[in-house]
């Protein structure tokens, strides 16, 4: 472990912001905190950083943070010097240690070539996109090899092409140093191509921990699977009319949760089509059975609007 949280609160003028948050980060691993705007995401990254200090609760870190094994967080607006070249943001903290010239030479040259910014070493903020200022920000963090880098919305200011090349680049890069990372994002997409595990916070409460996959099939609960994406709540009664078997649904608990891709439209009469939607890569039905809506996704539009149909698991 890297750093354990345990039953961590803050209160911002008497309203809580984070309430018993607790989890622990493996070494080397990528954590991304998803959620609403306002539910403390932010917060907690900077408690992380030394930024704020929590009400109540503890963070341990295996090795505390020091000037030679810091927590560094990179922030949404990158915050670069605009007076100083790409070379010379990025070995900005290397000099303020100290390090010997002919070492930042070599270390600043070397994460420069790997984050593909060499030929724009002499460029100033100004004459970057923002793609690469984000790669400058990160480069800039990641060159004095900090113990936990933290990044704040680091798709913020990023289009939606440049988004998943940015999580896969991000993911590579944090695996080729070994750099423990958490990062805060609303971006869904971009948080499972990207991490090892992933915190789901609703209403400042860490509502799930656990990896990408468990996630998004076996959410902790309603809440969270809905957050994930569209779901369907099926209870023992829509179960047996659909002829799907009650085993489908977790010991202790009144209903299934099943994604629209994980259902199977076929020849039947227990729902009717309402709509028929065309989502690009998929189909989109909404259908009625006993009063309730439920979603399935088709590769194909083989079914109309008013066609009665059976329902099974894909």
């Amino acid at each position: 472990m890297v750093f354990t949280i345990d039953t961590l609160c803050k209160k911002y003028n008497g309203k809580p912001v984070l309430s018993d948050v607790s989890f622990s980060v493996d070494k080397g691993d990528i954590v991304s905190l998803i959620g609403p705007s306002g539910v403390g995401k932010t917060t907690l990254l900077r408690i992380l950083a030394g930024l704020e200090e929590q009400d109540s609760g503890n963070i341990a870190f295996e090795t505390p943070p020091s000037k030679g094994n810091p927590v560094i967080m990179v922030f949404q607006d990158y915050l670069l010097f605009p007076s100083l070249t790409v070379f010379e943001n990025t070995a900005f903290a290397l000099k303020a240690r100290k390090v010997p010239a002919a070492e930042i030479t070599r270390r600043v040259n070397t994460i420069l070539d790997f984050f593909h910014l060499s030929d724009k070493h002499n460029h100033y903020p100004v004459q970057l996109s923002a793609g690469q200022k984000q790669r400058v920000a990160i480069a800039r963090a990641m060159v004095v090899n900090p113990a936990v880098l933290l990044l704040d919305e680091p798709f913020a200011n990023l289009d939606r092409n440049l988004k998943l090349e940015t999580a896969e680049f991000i993911r590579d890069t944090q695996k080729e140093f070994g750099i423990t990372t958490v990062s805060v994002t609303h971006d869904l997409e971009e948080a499972f191509a990207m991490s090892d595990k992933i915190g789901i916070m609703l209403n400042g409460k860490l509502e799930q921990f656990d990896t990408p996959s468990a996630l998004y099939n076996s959410p902790n609960s309603v809440e969270v699977a809905k957050f994930l994406g569209p779901v369907n709540v099926l209870t023992p009664e829509l179960c047996n009319h659909l002829g799907l078997t009650e085993s489908i649904i977790p010991e202790g608990r009144a209903y299934a949760i099943v994604r629209p891709e994980q259902l199977v439209l076929t020849k039947g009469t227990a729902a009717r089509i309402m709509r028929v939607q065309f989502g690009g890569h998929y189909v989109k039905y909404s259908l009625s059975v006993m009063g309730t809506e439920l979603t399935v996704y088709g590769f194909s539009a083989q079914f109309a609007e008013g066609d009665y149909v059976g329902i099974s698991l894909g």
